[in-house]
């Protein structure tokens, strides 16, 4: 069977917890390489995940040939450009949402990906939801039926609540510091708006994308 060999970019919350254990878990899957700029915490966990390779940066881990695909999870502003340099190398790109923080930025992410044709995928795992997948059977079957008539309003509520639910994964941390990195928005949002801005998009993309899929 032929695997796939995968570079993955961080080594902080998301990487841990949630996407390098399930990368591990699937037979088509080879994590080969880790970059992360904390040296002894990506020493530490490449060692528990087992990965050949670690890079001091995401452009060593583009440029090395073993890279088949590249997976990120970062600072949100930063973690489209590490997408988008991926897309530039000819190599497909699974990333955290929100895909970008403004729509220059996303802009320039699809560009890439169709100058060279590698392919984007963004995290939106809510769309594989037991639930989410019986809403959009649902809407599917009035929308076709026109039973309830032609829609016109649509309300979303995010009731996020305790979204770690317990998730006992181990976590690997150092006393390094965490990198710093300029937070950056769209042109037309006041610098004091940035913070709240983000947090919309980090639990409110999930929204938008199911209102997407469903209509």
């Amino acid at each position: 069977m032929e695997r796939l060999r995968l570079g993955y970019v961080g080594a902080g919350f998301m990487a841990q917890k949630v996407h390098l254990p399930n990368f591990s878990l699937i037979p088509e899957c080879q994590v080969t390489a880790l970059a992360e700029v904390r040296p002894r915490l990506g020493e530490e966990v490449r060692r528990r995940f087992d990965i050949p390779r670690l890079y001091p940066s995401h452009r060593e881990l583009i440029e090395a040939p073993e890279v088949e695909a590249v997976a990120v999870s970062a600072d949100f502003a930063i973690q489209g450009e590490v997408a988008r340099e991926a897309l530039a190398a000819g190599k497909d790109v699974f990333m955290e949402k929100p895909m970008a923080v403004s729509l220059e930025q996303a802009d320039r992410i699809l560009a890439a990906g169709r100058e060279t044709g590698a392919r984007l995928m963004v995290g939106y795992m809510k769309r594989y939801d037991a639930g989410n997948e019986l809403a959009k059977e649902r809407v599917t079957r009035f929308r076709e039926s026109g039973e309830l008539g032609r829609i016109t309003y649509v309300r979303a509520h995010g009731f996020c609540g305790d979204w770690i639910n317990g998730l006992d994964a181990p976590m690997n941390v150092t006393d390094e510091p965490k990198p710093v990195t300029e937070s950056r928005g769209p042109a037309w949002l006041p610098p004091e708006y940035l913070p709240t801005y983000l947090g919309y998009l980090q639990q409110y993309t999930h929204n938008l994308n199911l209102i997407r899929w469903f209509l």
